[in-house]
């Protein structure tokens, strides 16, 4: 069953429900208020000698034509339906009165009494009995015939009006369901086509502010991001294919010369040489398979945990100086702290300093300085013209005069990513000599 046709039929059982219930309720308030009015006409009909203190001759007067055979017409005609029940279980009714049929304990009643009978012919009344001075008991009957009739049709209308009153609402449920489910559809629609097609890019055309518009929104921003994860991927594999090409070749045709000179007995005069291309080679491929397991990396993966600054540093200038002896690294940081991964946070200042080593001639200084909020890494190279410097945190982007250098264009790319995803920042500086870089970070209290 579809979720408009659920809520249509939950609405109609509801409705339903409810106009029972008041149905209900309002056929018992009726029938109460029926026999109420029923139960004071017949009290309002009753003589003054019954009401009050009977003179001693109305009371004779009564029984004496009851008993004489007298015919009461004048009592019929005032109270129909009357009838006198004998202390000694005879009952004595005007001339055509249809009687009612005594119970047990209708001799026995004390005060004015109403209950639900039956005449000798079968017919439904409402009884008042009313017990008298001598022990007689007076009976007052009067026909629930209308009344029946009465609750009958308005039953009859309440079950009509809930029943139309459900189908009503059933359809009208049904109609204002699927005007208000349309975006939900449409959103449904739009979901199966991208999973048929993966077509990422498909609008979603869902508005609003109800919580169909933000479920329209929600989804339209899931694909905006998982398209972009794509393209990101896409690019990073096209890129990597790209740039893994040439190297790919050079260390084909090493090793097509090791092999080939294996094969013929012949000594290849550059065997050294070549030996030392293939070492460089393969550490270039092992650090350029590092890097792209860190772009590829989930950024949900990185910690989020208070990180000294200045231990991160600590630890990205001492690698640094392990591999760069003849650099000398001047450092002056403070502390400070921020929020993050300090694996990757290191990770990236290494490839700042890793990057100055590679311009930087022998010898020359490489500083380091570092405020709560940032911190700068400088080189003494040539620098970078500012017209490259955008340019330079792209993948794969390597300066014109560092194309012969080691490197695979990914260190400044992985250090905007990092620094990015810690809601920092990271840009050029102007300087009159080298390259200076500096990374922005956001800093925690107590930091």
């Amino acid at each position: 069953m579809l979720l408009r046709s659920k809520l249509a039929l939950i609405t109609a059982c509801v409705v339903a429900v409810a106009i029972a219930g008041i149905s209900v309720v309002t056929w018992l308030v009726t029938e109460h208020n029926l026999r109420t009015q029923l139960d004071k006409s017949m009290l309002a009909s009753l003589p003054p000698p019954v009401l009050r203190p009977p003179e001693p001759g109305m009371r004779r007067e009564f029984k004496l034509r009851c008993d004489e055979g007298v015919p009461g017409q004048g009592l019929q005609l005032v109270l129909q339906g009357i009838q006198l029940f004998k202390s000694d279980g005879s009952t004595c009714a005007p001339p055509g009165v249809d009687p009612v049929v005594t119970i047990a304990g209708d001799d026995q009643v004390t005060t004015t009494t109403f209950r639900d009978g039956l005449t000798a012919s079968g017919a439904s009344v409402r009884v008042l009995l009313v017990p008298l001075d001598n022990g007689d008991v007076l009976i007052l009957s009067r026909s629930l015939v209308e009344i029946d009739d009465t609750l009958a049709a308005l039953a009859g209308v309440l079950v009509s009006v809930a029943v139309f009153g459900a189908v009503l609402v059933a359809a009208l449920g049904l109609w204002l369901t699927r005007r208000a489910l349309a975006p939900m559809e449409r959103l449904t629609e739009t979901a199966e086509h991208i999973a048929r097609t993966e077509d990422l890019s498909t609008p979603v055309t869902v508005s609003g502010q109800d919580e169909v518009g933000r479920l329209g929104r929600a989804f339209t921003s899931m694909t905006a991001a998982l398209a972009e994860s794509r393209r990101r991927q896409r690019d990073l594999v096209n890129d990597a294919a790209h740039e893994l090409r040439t190297p790919l070749t050079s260390l084909r045709t090493n090793i097509d010369l090791l092999v080939r000179s294996e094969r013929t007995g012949r000594e290849l005069p550059q065997r050294g040489e070549v030996l030392d291309r293939l070492q460089a080679q393969s550490q270039e491929f092992s650090d350029l398979v590092t890097e792209l397991v860190v772009l590829a990396r989930d950024d949900r993966e990185l910690a989020r945990e208070p990180v000294e600054v200045a231990d991160v540093i600590d630890r990205a200038v001492k690698r640094a100086r392990s591999r760069a002896h003849d650099h000398v690294f001047d450092v002056d940081r403070s502390p400070w702290r921020t929020l993050g991964d300090a694996a990757a946070l290191e990770r990236s200042v290494l490839n700042l300093l890793d990057n100055a080593v590679k311009f930087g001639p022998p010898g020359s200084t490489i500083t380091v300085r570092s405020r709560p909020g940032w911190l700068t890494v400088t080189d003494e190279g040539p620098g970078l013209p500012a017209e490259h410097r955008e340019a330079a945190f792209e993948r794969f982007w390597r300066a014109p005069g560092a194309r012969g250098l080691p490197g695979s264009g990914l260190g400044l790319a992985i250090v905007a990513d990092i620094v990015a995803v810690h809601g920092g920042a990271v840009r050029f500086l102007p300087t009159g000599q080298g390259a200076s870089v500096r990374l922005k970070l956001p800093t925690i209290v107590g930091g």
